[in-house]
């Protein structure tokens, strides 16, 4: 590539070049970026990801793909590594905090079902609270939003069971059924919870 001259407030005049070829479409352009940066970005994030190879391509094919819609806003001022570490560094950011947050999710779920554990947040567990004030109010918001969904009163089952207390003979008299059909209804009942709620809380994380 020739060496271009540089415009005033223009540091980095073959980056920006670059970049005026790729929002022209230009393949051998587009080759030359990915050839160049992938490598590059996968090195920056991987030792930040403590070698973790696969978060590591992750984090990377979403900066670029950020910076490929973003491309236009590149004006040289930095260089164009500058640029897409900065980028980067907001992934590996997003990254870590949603990796962190199903950490501790999992970390909920571990002793029963994940109905159980996730509804018992919403009794407030005080000072013992695994997750910050901010996470356990999403949480809950995450739970109320499934809750509400769940067919078959599955909802309802899990309401009087894990957030009121009340017992299965209870629940029973309350349904006029059978000890068993209670429990049947809620092993069922945390069978679609588990779903429900893993694909809300998936889904909320990709958006944010």
């Amino acid at each position: 590539m020739k060496l271009l001259k540089s415009k005033p407030g223009v540091e980095h005049p073959e980056d920006r070049h670059l970049a005026s070829l790729i929002l022209q479409g230009d393949e051998r352009a587009i080759t030359e970026f990915m050839d160049v940066y992938f490598p590059r970005l996968y090195r920056f994030a991987l030792i930040r990801l403590s070698h973790d190879e696969s978060s590591a391509e992750d984090v990377v094919q979403q900066t670029l793909a950020i910076a490929a819609r973003r491309i236009v806003t590149y004006r040289g001022e930095a260089s164009l590594m500058t640029w897409l570490a900065q980028i980067c560094k907001r992934e590996l950011s997003r990254h870590l905090r949603q990796a962190q947050a199903r950490s501790k999710v999992v970390t909920l779920l571990d002793d029963e079902p994940l109905a159980s554990a996730l509804l018992d947040t919403l009794q407030g567990s005080g000072s013992d609270e695994p997750l910050d004030f901010s996470e356990r109010e999403e949480l809950i918001t995450l739970v109320h939003i499934v809750l509400d969904q769940l067919p078959n009163r599955h909802g309802d089952v899990l309401e009087w069971k894990y957030i009121d207390g009340l017992s299965i003979r209870e629940i029973a008299a309350r349904m006029d059924v059978g000890v068993e059909a209670v429990q049947s209804q809620l092993a069922r009942a945390r069978g679609s919870f588990k779903r429900a709620f893993g694909d809300l809380y998936e889904l909320h994380h990709q958006e944010i």
